[in-house]
């Protein structure tokens, strides 16, 4: 039977099987119980007993007289000799022991040698651990002094870098500020140019009357309606309306491109217009 097995026992047959177990048990005990009693019964052997009426008394052995014991005599025991008392021999004075002096005076320089020693070996271990913090002090100190050159040298370097980037700037600056200058001036000069060749002169103008004029360009040079103003007049109302006439048939003036940012001068701009 396996263990499998077992589960599939019912609780009715867990009783029946106990109840056999305890039967066998109880009929094996009997057993025991009464074939002791019959062996023992049957090996006893059977008792005899003999009656008397009377019995004869034993007769009573009647004991000799003690013999009479003989006397001893007692000698005294003689008393022992006494010994003869020991000489007392004359024990010599002892000597100071100057051997022991010696060793404690030889313990007391021992002790005194290694107490000097170990002061000598603290004093060293001292000398030592202040001269080592005297180089960890100097370290730190070479570092910070080293941090602190590093430091000003990398604020000089910047600095050197940020002014000549400055410079640079400023001349970059200068250069474009030349250049557009030169281009403004270009532009400028086109444009008066271009102004004067549509000029119809007055008849009898004398002299050179400067004429100034505001004017709101487009992008690409086209000049908006009736931006044309005049700021300052030549003091020739002839030669002033010569010019209007002529700035608006120069339209479009010659200026930078839209995307250039010279045109934002251009925008609005005022106009210096003198005769050839």
């Amino acid at each position: 039977m396996t263990y499998d097995d077992t589960e599939d026992v019912t609780d009715r047959e867990r009783k029946i099987a106990r109840g056999l177990a305890v039967a066998m048990h109880v009929g094996l005990v009997l057993l025991l119980v009464f074939g002791v009693a019959w062996q023992r019964r049957h090996s006893e052997p059977a008792a005899v007993v003999d009656l008397w009426s009377s019995l004869t008394p034993p007769k009573q052995e009647v004991a000799p007289p003690p013999k009479p014991t003989p006397k001893v005599e007692v000698k005294p025991e003689p008393k022992p000799t006494p010994p003869p008392p020991p000489k007392v021999e004359a024990k010599p004075q002892p000597k100071p022991d100057i051997s022991l002096k010696e060793k404690l005076e030889k313990e007391r320089k021992v002790k005194e040698q290694q107490e000097l020693e170990k002061k000598k070996q603290l004093e060293q271990e001292k000398r030592k651990e202040d001269e080592k913090k005297k180089l960890e002090t100097k370290k730190k100190e070479d570092e910070k002094q080293k941090t602190e050159r590093e430091r000003l040298a990398q604020e000089a370097e910047a600095k050197r870098a940020a002014q000549e980037k400055a410079e640079l700037a400023n001349k970059l600056a200068k250069e474009q500020a030349a250049s557009q200058g030169r281009a403004f001036n270009e532009f400028v000069r086109r444009i008066q140019d271009k102004v004067r060749g549509n000029i119809v002169e007055p008849p009898n103008l004398q002299g050179s009357p400067q004429v100034e004029f505001e004017v709101r360009l487009l992008p690409g040079g086209e000049i908006m309606e009736g931006s044309v103003r005049l700021r300052r007049s030549s003091g020739n109302p002839a030669y002033d309306q010569a010019v209007e006439r002529a700035i608006i048939r120069s339209s479009p003036l010659p200026v930078p491109p839209a995307g250039d940012p010279l045109f934002e001068r251009f925008r609005e701009s005022i106009l210096q217009i003198r005769p050839r």
